[in-house]
């Protein structure tokens, strides 16, 4: 009788704590037993999209025996004008869901780094973060406009903390304030990707060349991983516990720098050319493909610019040498026309500036593309005259 009474009140207890909480309006609330919250951090990949990483939130619910993860990098293929969105800056990205083991599958067929910090909540804490990330998950309320460097799947964790629990939470120091820029941190993940590293560069404006703060690091999900490492919620550190989960198996392959390589042969081969007599009036065909090419470069730079919503594409100083009134200029040369060389000497003095400017400005150009400019450059002088005798030769045939 005596185990019988007692195993009833252990029931009950188990009863009052773990499946019911009164409120003190007096309204009945059911509460799950418990839940374990925790964020999933990814290591890099071997393609494009996945060499920065990925961040996630997992929640583990013991009494709905339910293991769920959000993922705010979420995007559907699907999408009729998915490509067109994705170039311009409008494509949106949702919140996701999906089962724990599903998630790990695929970081670990990649052989991908996955690490988890389970963080230390008090139960209205996590059920805080639980309804607003349920909440999130909503149609009505996924949808979100992506943004590389400040809207993505790690910002939405990051602020997801910062605006539940205002001022009770801080993060700690993912990196010192000021110490390096957005440029230079991609480029060091994209540093064994150098043709894409290359071309990304060359896109970007000096948006991404200003110093980052701590919280802005943490656009990347390694570094918003060191910002939660010694976080802090209500003068406690939030993190109980972090475990590896998945080791990586996926490790980058060193390569050479080929664009550096292509271009400085590239401009040697173009500048051997032009000082041979035998090619002095097959040059102006050689050179106006030059110039279409750097014309069409430019006018991809001003779409970036202006048709989409990709705010570190504005200002691009790489427009200085990609010039897009090159492609008249490639015109011009097919025709022979006397504009030439006041056009030349205009856009080589553009290019001789912005040179110059680049010791006191953020943005500076690539070390791959300084060959290339160089051999624009020369071309620009030959047709304004700094070579007469020869520019007069070939007009003259």
């Amino acid at each position: 009788m005596q185990v019988r009474i007692l195993t009833a009140w252990r029931w009950l207890f188990l009863f009052l704590i773990c499946s019911v909480s009164l409120p003190a309006s007096g309204s009945l609330t059911v509460y799950p037993c418990g839940l374990q919250i925790s964020i999933l951090t990814c290591g890099p990949g071997a393609d494009l999209y996945s060499i920065y990483g990925h961040s996630a939130i997992r929640i583990l619910d013991s009494c709905q025996q339910t293991d769920i993860v959000y993922n705010y990098g979420t995007f559907s293929f699907s999408d009729p004008d998915f490509y067109l969105k994705f170039t311009r800056g409008k494509l949106d990205y949702y919140l996701g869901t999906e089962s724990f083991p599903g998630f790990m599958a695929q970081y670990q067929e990649e052989g991908r780094r996955v690490d988890e910090q389970i963080l230390l909540l008090s139960a209205e804490e996590a059920i805080q973060i639980r309804d607003f990330l349920v909440n999130n998950a909503l149609p009505a309320n996924r949808n979100y406009r992506y943004d590389f460097l400040f809207d993505n799947c790690s910002t939405r964790i990051r602020d997801i903390f910062s605006n539940l629990f205002k001022d009770q939470f801080v993060y700690g120091i993912a990196m010192q304030d000021d110490s390096i820029s957005f440029r230079t941190l991609l480029n060091h993940y994209e540093r064994n990707l150098h043709w894409e590293r290359v071309g990304i560069n060359l896109l970007m404006s000096d948006i991404v060349d200003r110093l980052m703060k701590s919280n802005e690091s943490m656009f990347l999900p390694d570094y918003l991983q060191k910002g939660f490492a010694t976080a802090r919620l209500n003068g406690r550190f939030i993190v109980g516990s972090s475990k590896n989960l998945l080791p990586n198996r996926w490790e980058p392959h060193a390569s050479k720098n080929e664009p550096l390589f292509f271009f400085l042969l590239f401009a040697a081969a173009y500048f051997l050319l032009s000082r041979l007599k035998t090619l002095k009036s097959g040059m102006i065909y050689l050179d106006s493909a030059l110039f279409l090419i750097a014309g069409l470069l430019g006018l991809l730079m001003l779409f970036m610019w202006f048709g989409t919503d990709h705010k570190v594409c504005a200002w691009n100083r790489n427009l200085f040498w990609a010039f897009p009134l090159h492609l008249i200029f490639a015109g011009m040369l097919t025709f022979k026309s006397d504009k030439v060389s006041t056009y030349a000497r205009s856009a080589s003095w553009l290019i001789t500036l912005s040179l110059i400017y680049q010791f006191f400005a953020q943005q500076k150009f690539d070390i791959e593309i300084l060959p290339l400019i160089l051999i624009i450059w020369l071309r620009l002088r030959y047709y304004a005259g700094a070579f007469k005798w020869q520019a007069a030769q070939i007009f003259t045939r």
